[in-house]
């Protein structure tokens, strides 16, 4: 969310009244000003294209959202700092329900479960909530679009320097100024 609008950079809400016994289905796009600051929210370098062909339809518990996402965008290498590029091109599937769990209640099962239960949840377990009759399908996809990005992205050919005793990473050339403390520990127990 923009923190000086209070509101999603990427809002795409649908009425679930609108959906109806036969689905909806809808193309999303993110506009110009809408990718530079999603960029910014998710650190990306750029982010040239985001959008979806999504559906909606009803479920026992609530309303279900699948898509087909297509992201073209640039991640910070983790080595060299240059941009890696990407597109992303991933099937999503999320869950809404009027009777979706607060934050508070997934805290409180958190705290007598342990946080592996989000990991072992089923993709439906958790759903959604549905806020005041809608869902937001842009925030929808860029939730989905945050949990596809590679969290250290790399370039194929981007290597760290090699380590030598005594030598820093940042200049091969110039020693390191004090002593490795855990290098005398070693030696000491090693005797």
């Amino acid at each position: 969310m923009s923190a000086e609008e209070g509101k999603p950079e990427f809002s795409r809400p649908v009425l679930v009244s609108k959906i109806g016994r036969n689905g909806l289905s809808m193309t999303i796009r993110a506009e110009p000003e809408e990718r530079e600051a999603l960029a910014r929210r998710l650190d990306l370098l750029a982010l040239d294209r985001l959008e979806a062909i999504v559906e909606f339809r009803e479920n026992a518990d609530g309303f279900v959202l699948e898509g087909d996402l297509v992201a073209d965008l640039a991640q910070r290498c983790v080595v060299s700092l240059q941009p890696v590029p990407v597109r992303i091109e991933e099937h999503f599937t999320q869950y809404f329900s009027e009777n979706a769990p607060s934050d508070a209640e997934l805290m409180q099962r958190a705290m007598e479960e342990g946080l592996d239960f989000f990991a072992e949840a089923e993709d439906d377990e958790i759903p959604d909530p549905i806020v005041n009759g809608r869902i937001d399908a842009g925030e929808a996809m860029v939730q989905q679009l945050a949990v596809m990005l590679d969290p250290y992205p790399r370039l194929p050919a981007a290597e760290l320097p090699a380590r030598r005793r005594g030598v820093t990473l940042n200049a091969e050339d110039e020693p390191l100024e004090k002593a490795n403390p855990f290098a005398e520990l070693a030696d000491k127990f090693q005797k």
